[in-house]
């Protein structure tokens, strides 16, 4: 025998395409899917002592509890059977390989039940990040047809996401084209809590042609998009992962409805975004325009994602052009009142050092009101002493 080698029987190499972690991640998945409140319920029926708090629960209600616990593992205990075989199976192989059809057995033809639970959806995961090729092009084969679906399920949306962080472009297209399938089904995913989720996965993810088709769709409805709760997300990456062409449409769609924007908060969340992603030329035209219109800044730097953007607008110009950041100054010092009177504008007056520092404030506010209660103090003295 060779001098380094041991006389015991070295353990067969898993295949990367096997999940050996995926009994485990059954159970913890299992017991994760049952809401806190409920455990904790669940927890006090099991503990000893008293329980008469249980008299204020509605009838049945602990043998409810435990059914719907049993419903929830039931689904992946089947999977988790599977696992084991599969796991016994690939030790016992001479050469330690597992082949492409036993990799995520219990999972494959059982993705579109799992994907939908909140114990299963994890699972699945797991299998897109441990299993191989052929494994993941067979999970996402399972969603073919019900894209749309899975984007509005609050747990079968994080396994299409997986797919789009997972898969090769080409592997994913079928999710892009579904959702474009539907007349401004894009458009629809941006504005949605769950789809804005899958288009960002496919922005960061996707082909340069994918990107560019998504960004269409964005242009097309630019206004509805970037000033809506989720759509501003969106917006806001399709900064970060544009080419040169798109960056300028997406710097032009914004300089037409700047106003709009700086008004919106979700609307001045996109303008943010810009100030820090856009050229220097991009960035001071943007500038100038905003400028360019009376009280705009201001209107900026009190809605929630404008305050952030108000101060970076004016520390930025700081940087390349003096008379613009003296300019964007005079602007905000002409409505410091306007500014004062909501909170946060005097978070900006606050920022660039043109309002009362909060300490300062503090200590004015308790002197005042030291000075307030002296005052009350004499005047009841005088009241006593006029009645003596």
């Amino acid at each position: 025998m060779a001098s380094g080698v041991s006389g015991h029987c070295a353990p067969p190499k898993l295949g990367r395409s096997f999940s050996v972690h995926a009994p485990v991640r059954v159970a913890h998945a299992a017991a994760r899917a049952m809401a806190f409140p409920a455990l904790v319920l669940k927890k006090g029926f099991q503990t000893s002592g008293s329980k008469q708090w249980t008299q204020w629960l509605p009838r049945d209600f602990e043998a409810a509890l435990s059914a719907n616990d049993a419903s929830v593992t039931a689904a992946a205990a089947s999977v988790a059977e599977a696992a084991r075989a599969d796991a016994a199976a690939q030790i016992a192989a001479a050469d330690g390989v597992a082949s492409p059809t036993a990799a995520g057995a219990g999972v494959l033809g059982n993705v579109w039940a799992l994907a939908r639970d909140a114990a299963g959806c994890r699972l699945v995961q797991g299998e897109l990040e441990d299993g191989d090729d052929s494994v993941r092009r067979a999970v996402a084969k399972e969603f073919e047809g019900k894209v749309s679906e899975a984007m509005e399920c609050p747990h079968a949306n994080h396994v299409l996401q997986k797919c789009c962080i997972m898969l090769r472009p080409s592997e994913m297209q079928f999710i892009l084209d579904e959702l474009d399938s539907r007349p401004e089904g894009l458009v629809v995913a941006m504005q949605h809590k769950y789809g804005c989720r899958i288009v960002k996965r496919l922005l960061e993810c996707g082909s340069r042609e994918q990107v560019r088709r998504i960004a269409g769709n964005l242009l097309d409805q630019w206004h509805a998009v970037a000033s809506h709760p989720y759509g501003t997300f969106v917006a806001q990456h399709l900064f970060y992962h544009a080419d040169e062409e798109q960056q300028a449409a997406l710097f032009t769609e914004l300089q037409a409805d700047v106003q709009d924007m700086c008004r919106s908060s979700h609307g001045a969340a996109v303008v943010h975004v810009a100030l820090c992603q856009g050229d220097d030329s991009q960035v001071r035209s943007l500038c100038k325009n905003i400028l360019g219109v009376p009280g705009l800044l201001a209107q900026m730097g009190c809605v929630r994602h404008g305050c952030p953007a108000t101060i970076e607008l004016v520390g930025m110009l700081r940087d390349f052009d003096a008379d613009l950041h003296q300019a964007a100054r005079d602007e905000v010092a002409a409505h410091t009142a306007e500014l004062g009177a909501c909170r946060y504008g005097r978070q900006v007056l606050v920022a660039l050092g043109m309002g009362p520092q909060p300490a300062v404030a503090a200590n004015k506010a308790v002197v005042a009101g030291k000075r307030g209660a002296q005052a009350a103090d004499a005047a009841v003295a005088a009241a006593v002493r006029a009645g003596a």
